[in-house]
């Protein structure tokens, strides 16, 4: 559960950063601008880091919901966002590749990991809601 709390916080701020460069380009304008300002990278390199932690997360997370070793809301909610995150890349890719298509599909890539991640960051709230408080 351990690995997965923290798989899952780090693609959950991965997400977020490629949500600061996307959703006030969609509010202002209604188009997401490439190219000129370097901060593209506020989307590349997120969405390199936070594909594989998904990956890791929907391994870890779909173990431990099957060994039921933690079947808590919160351990199924994060590995059901990980799952989703990890199959809509992964649609996405072989969309890409496999038939025939430009290659441009893979600028939705950062997108599986916007929707997929909805779902973990819910998954870390109830966990961290449920917690006992400290004794002080």
């Amino acid at each position: 559960m351990k690995m997965l709390r923290t798989v899952s916080i780090v693609s959950v701020l991965c997400t977020v950063a490629v949500l600061i460069y996307v959703v006030p380009q969609l509010v202002v304008s209604g188009v997401v601008e490439v190219g000129g300002r370097g901060l593209e990278l506020l989307v590349v390199l997120p969405t390199l880091v936070g594909l594989p932690c998904s990956l890791a997360g929907a391994i870890v997370g779909t173990a431990c919901v099957l060994r039921r070793r933690t079947r808590g809301p919160a351990a199924v909610l994060m590995a059901l966002g990980q799952v989703t995150t990890v199959a809509l890349a992964a649609t996405i890719v072989v969309w890409a590749f496999g038939f025939a298509s430009t290659g441009w599909e893979l600028v939705a890539l950062p997108t599986a990991l916007m929707v997929g991640q909805v779902m973990v960051a819910a998954g870390l709230l109830v966990a961290r809601t449920s917690r006992s408080p400290s004794p002080t």
